[in-house]
């Protein structure tokens, strides 16, 4: 298998798609008007920015080795050969439910609903931590998104399919 930077060409690609994706994406902000493509392509350009840090985390270089200490210091297995950092395949689909149960929160119950549920639930089922601070965690997360579009920015969020009768 041909590999870049020390990296198998395969695994580049999940990422590389994602780019393409979210380069169309901005290509498609920047055809709205001023007011409305401000979102998007400021979700775009920040999508932009983590994707081209996961390709480099990818590498294996010392570039690669550095955001991944930085950024994701639990990817990082100390003394293991490259292949243990692969995720076995059932916590990968269990990671795209967690994604596609989210997106389902967010359709059916809104996003000052789901956003918080996810944060907590996430913390809490995922990342084991104490009940006490995924409530809080969980809590400040709505309330921040909360006064930030709904006072500052005067945006209405979408309430969700439940809210508005299906």
């Amino acid at each position: 298998m041909k590999r870049v930077l020390g990296t198998p060409l395969l695994e580049y690609l999940p990422a590389a798609g994602l780019l393409a994706v979210t380069a169309a994406y901005l290509v498609q902000a920047y055809s709205y008007a001023p007011d409305s493509r401000l979102v998007p392509a400021g979700v775009a350009w920040a999508m932009i920015v983590l994707v081209v840090l996961d390709l480099a985390a990818r590498s294996r270089t010392r570039l690669g080795e550095a955001v991944n200490r930085w950024l994701n210091s639990a990817a990082m297995s100390r003394g293991a050969p490259d292949d243990a950092k692969v995720r076995p395949i059932d916590r990968q689909i269990a990671a795209v439910l967690w994604v596609a149960g989210f997106t389902l929160a967010l359709a059916l119950i809104g996003i000052l609903a789901a956003v918080p549920l996810y944060v907590f639930a996430s913390l809490r089922l995922r990342g084991r931590r104490p009940a006490g601070l995924c409530v809080a965690l969980g809590t400040g997360t709505g309330l921040l998104i909360w006064l930030l579009f709904a006072v500052v920015l005067r945006i209405d969020l979408y309430p969700g399919l439940l809210a508005t009768g299906l």
